[in-house]
């Protein structure tokens, strides 16, 4: 039979379009659930602003929501505005879907151990092994997003927050600790986090340096790269890149699987997109089993990313994580017999 069914927009992003992809999202949801009612709400204004729309999806009776939105801004080691909504609607009765991510484990962390900083440079610099600073990277060309956060107190998250009391900051550096880019914001009293965007033009080598300016703490630590091919050389721990609202207490965080890696079941297992965000980042201490679930990435749509069309017809393949939990929260409509999704 033919489901024809009107999408309730609750808000729409307000500046000029930003993207479709809500709408190949719940393109892919009246796929597989086509007797659902459907409900979008935009969650790219603001982390605040995306935290208010979970809860105006709830209260407009969505039993399921799913979301593929990142802010590299929330904390990475406690619960943000928008996990903080989540697990409040999750409390309710709403399953919550949340993408993993798109960032493999582009990622390194540890506990700041301190050495001697280079000349010229104030603080202790990190210790990454046996003495060395400097740890060895490649870039490949590109625009480039590399996001440093550490455990302390977030003073943006109010209430009891006084603010970080440990200044930490990243460089790009040469062999011999000259800085050839950096971020050292004076961060005390504020968020623990440094946000480093740059742009490479060719394909180099060089190391990541990261300093702790002032401060008497030895802070858990980690970066994230969540733009930008950039390959870690040496002391690489392989760390979780699945942070923000999908590693929320009440959110299920779905990983990817390439839809021709999906065999029949009794065959072979799935195999995970390599892209998709590993899971093991410590809130409050707490490491959850995260991603809970994975589906699968790669299906059509009509909304064209510029995306490789792998099956070569009609229509574009939508890929990532993005793709991968609405396939996972359309199944949720099924097993709960419930009529309405909320996309943010």
């Amino acid at each position: 039979p033919d489901y024809p069914t009107d999408v309730h927009v609750l808000k729409d992003f307000p500046y000029g379009r930003r993207t479709d992809e809500g709408r190949a999202m719940l393109q892919l949801v009246h796929d597989i659930a086509p007797a659902a009612n459907l409900a979008f709400r935009t969650g790219f204004i603001s982390a605040g602003d995306m935290a208010q729309g979970i809860r105006a999806l709830q209260q407009d009776s969505c039993q399921v929501i799913v979301d593929d939105v990142t802010f590299i801004t929330e904390p990475f080691f406690q619960d943000g505005v928008i996990a903080q909504a989540v697990d409040e609607v999750a409390a309710s009765g709403v399953s919550y879907f949340s993408s993993a991510g798109n960032y493999g484990n582009k990622s390194y962390a540890s506990t700041f151990t301190a050495a001697p900083a280079p000349a010229g440079v104030t603080g202790a610099a990190h210790n990454f092994g046996g003495g060395d600073i400097y740890q060895s990277i490649t870039l490949s060309p590109g625009n480039y997003t590399i996001v440093l956060q550490w455990q302390d107190s977030i003073y943006s998250m109010g209430q009891t927050q006084t603010g970080t009391n440990n200044d930490l900051d990243i460089y790009l550096t040469y062999d011999n600790g000259k800085t050839l880019f950096g971020f050292n914001r004076n961060n005390l009293g504020g968020d623990p986090l440094e946000v480093l965007p740059f742009t490479v033009t060719s394909t180099a080598t060089t190391n990541i340096m990261i300093v702790k300016a002032s401060g008497s703490g030895s802070p858990l630590f980690k970066y994230i790269v969540f733009r930008g091919e950039m390959n870690i050389n040496e002391h690489n721990t392989g760390n979780s890149t699945l942070v923000g609202q999908a590693n929320a207490a009440g959110a299920m965080a779905v990983g990817a699987v390439l839809y021709s890696n999906t065999p029949a079941f009794g065959v072979n297992p799935p195999t995970i997109a390599s892209f998709s965000s590993v899971g093991g980042t410590p809130v409050n201490g707490v490491v959850r089993n995260k991603p809970e679930l994975s589906a699968p990435n790669g299906g059509n749509t009509t909304v064209n990313f510029g995306a490789p069309n792998i099956d070569g017809d009609a229509f574009p393949n939508f890929f990532g994580t993005s793709a991968a939990a609405p396939h996972a929260a359309s199944l949720s409509l099924h097993q709960r017999g419930s009529c309405e999704l909320g996309g943010c």
